[in-house]
């Protein structure tokens, strides 16, 4: 009997032991260790003075190698366009030396020029923004009165570009988000992001692609739109996101400029997201008409195909660069 005993309190303190393991709290995980080469490159880019490091952001933007917020704040987009840079172009520079930063600056704004795209406010809305005016040639007012605002468009009506603008009154962020990321047949949401004072939303369809974003202020609502058919997305990308890293919905209030790390979506942010990201970046569209054309050719994606009632975003600029 004495042996029953003790077997039997052996057996329970066996059983005990995974119990008391159990309520142990569970160990995380040790933190990845720091990437060499990232954060070689993290320590030569912060040594430039903080105008040189956005204007190297932005000319990777035109380069077609970064796709996020040009903040001047180093992270993994930073470094990943910096090495797309010198793989497309077989550069074997280190980007920071000053002849090879000077090239990375020269093809971007080569670039720029080339779009000539134009930073302006926009009377109509009241947002200020870059319009890349080689390819978006054609412009008129939206018919109003809400939203107010003006639209540019390519000449085949493939490309269009809308910025709008909702008094207290007519929208919300809350009601405009809700609209461009409720489920349609034709439109697939493909990122969104909500925040107290912005959202960014971006989607496609079978054919066309499209970028919003609205921002909320005293004024009220204000934001733009890009839609365009999917098959021009080598050449159109670039430019939504210099567009999103151009957007000032208030330009007569005090900005601030978002951080290459969080607060996150964010195009991204965009599409640095948006963003970028960049926020870029950028927000659903509402009730009003879409940032696609109204009557497309043949190939490019209606409006009310890719939105329905409102039109969604195209390339997500993060703020995580």
């Amino acid at each position: 009997m004495p042996r029953i005993r003790l077997r039997a309190a052996v057996l329970l303190a066996a059983l005990a032991v995974p119990v008391a393991v159990a309520a142990q709290p569970a160990q995380r995980p040790p933190a990845p260790a720091a990437d060499p080469a990232v954060e070689a490159m993290r320590a030569r880019f912060e040594a430039l003075p903080e105008a040189e490091r956005r204007a190297l952001q932005d000319a990777l933007v035109w380069t077609g190698d970064y796709n996020s917020v040009v903040s001047g704040t180093f992270g993994r987009r930073t470094y990943e366009g910096l090495t797309a840079y010198r793989t497309r172009t077989g550069d074997p520079r280190d980007p920071f030396d000053p002849g090879a930063r000077q090239a990375i600056l020269a093809a971007g704004e080569a670039a720029r020029r080339a779009a000539r795209f134009g930073v302006r406010t926009d009377p109509a809305s009241g947002v200020s923004l870059g319009v890349p005016e080689r390819l978006l040639a054609k412009r008129t007012p939206l018919p109003g009165p809400v939203p107010a605002g003006t639209r540019w468009q390519s000449a085949d009506g493939r490309v269009t570009l809308e910025t709008r603008a909702f008094p207290p009154e007519a929208a919300t962020l809350d009601s405009l988000f809700e609209r461009a990321t409720a489920p349609t047949p034709e439109r697939r949401v493909t990122y969104k992001l909500k925040r107290p004072d912005f959202i960014v939303v971006t989607g496609e369809t079978a054919t066309g692609r499209s970028y919003i974003r609205y921002a909320a202020g005293p004024a009220g609502v204000r934001g733009f739109a890009f839609g365009y058919d999917s098959r021009l997305a080598p050449e159109v990308d670039r430019l939504v996101i210099a567009v999103a890293n151009s957007f000032v919905p208030f330009p007569d209030a005090p900005t601030e400029v978002p951080g290459e790390e969080p607060p996150k979506p964010g195009p991204q942010a965009a599409v640095r997201p948006p963003a970028a990201q960049v926020p870029a970046q950028p927000d659903p569209q509402s009730a009003p008409q879409s940032a696609l054309p109204s009557a497309p050719r043949a190939g490019a994606p209606s409006a009310g195909a890719l939105a329905g009632a409102v039109a969604p975003a195209v390339v997500a600029i993060t703020c995580a660069r």
